[in-house]
């Protein structure tokens, strides 16, 4: 099926109405007035009929091209909702979609080397990658020839542009968030500082009021946000660089970082020192059977598991306590196969 510039933005607009977590089932009077407001500014049907939106419905679930998305109706709630929670709408890029993106990236790559921009590099490389690739490849080579990393589905993400006005404003939130540990809906009063990708996850740093203590907290773990009107002042010792300088994973821990060192089996160590485990990593010694390398980095239980995850190619050297805690867990992993 061949899909119009038009049609594919009001299916990707119907797509994230369908997985937004803060307005959940949309009727179909809300999926028309998101779709208008984002083709032509304005919701008074002047534009999208519901007659389209159901069409558009339609389509979404029969149509093989577009993944027959399953779309039910919830008569209780009057609205509707995927039945697979996993699911993302996958559209093809529309040639207006390249030149788009083409245009964005040549304008973001003059800036790739200042400070400001430093980290969106690797981003920026993977686009225009990604676009030379697809510019060149024709329809019947999708899938057979080249395949790119798949990302899962990601919910929260329209959490995105209210978090990030509210931290631009300094003003205090209250959050409804129910976390992985109980499933237990709880609220906190913060005050956000920062918005940080993570494994394909976004995450919340933030302060919580009353507990005198910062949190990270997944948006897909948010249900709910409301501006409490209230302003505050940042903390002047919150500083991105300091905390993440020297921290492993998305956590913010606290104490001061440890030098580790490991031993690194020969093969395992070209693949490090082409990705190190960290930007403090070091080669300090070569040895016939491997490397020694060290890593300065405040231990996290993401830390750990990293390591864990390498099985019998590297060796914790020192400190003890860390060497101790991961025998330990080796230990446990091995004692379930007895």
């Amino acid at each position: 099926m061949a899909l119009n510039k038009y049609a594919t933005i009001r299916y990707r607009v119907i797509d994230r109405c369908l997985r937004s977590r803060s307005h959940p089932f949309p009727s179909k009077e809300l999926l028309r007035q998101a779709c208008e407001d984002e083709l032509y500014g304005t919701s008074s049907g002047e534009h999208i009929s519901i007659s389209t939106i159901e069409k558009d419905l339609w389509a979404l679930k029969n149509e093989s091209s577009l993944g027959y998305a399953p779309i039910v109706y919830n008569k209780a709630e009057n609205g509707y909702l995927y039945s697979n929670s996993e699911f993302s709408l996958d559209l093809p890029l529309t040639k207006e979609d390249i030149e788009l993106i083409r245009l964005a990236t040549t304008t973001l790559v003059q800036f790739k080397d200042s400070q400001v921009f430093s980290d969106l590099e690797t981003a920026i490389e993977k686009i225009q990658g990604r676009l030379n690739v697809y510019q060149h490849m024709g329809k019947k080579d999708s899938g057979k020839i080249i395949r790119f990393e798949s990302a899962p589905a990601f919910s929260g993400s329209e959490h995105l542009a209210c978090l990030l006005d509210n931290i631009r404003n300094n003003h205090e939130i209250k959050l409804k968030y129910v976390p992985f540990a109980d499933e237990i809906q709880r609220e906190y009063t913060v005050q956000p500082y920062l918005l940080q990708e993570h494994k394909n996850r976004w995450y919340l740093i933030c302060y919580e009021v009353g507990s005198d203590k910062f949190r990270t907290l997944g948006l897909d773990r948010i249900q709910g946000i409301e501006n409490l009107g209230k302003e505050f002042s940042p903390k002047e010792e919150f500083n991105p660089e300091v905390y993440y300088r020297y921290s492993f994973g998305i956590g913010i821990y606290s104490g001061k970082p440890e030098s580790i060192k490991l031993w690194v089996e020969t093969i395992q160590a070209k693949y490090l020192k082409a990705q190190p485990i960290h930007e403090t990593q070091q080669i300090v010694q070569e040895e016939e059977d491997g490397v020694i390398i060290t890593l300065s980095l405040i231990p996290s239980p993401e830390f750990i598991m990293h390591i864990l995850s390498y099985g019998p190619r590297i060796k914790i050297l020192s400190p003890d306590t860390i060497r101790q805690e991961v025998k330990n867990l080796h230990q446990k992993a091995l004692d379930l196969y007895m």
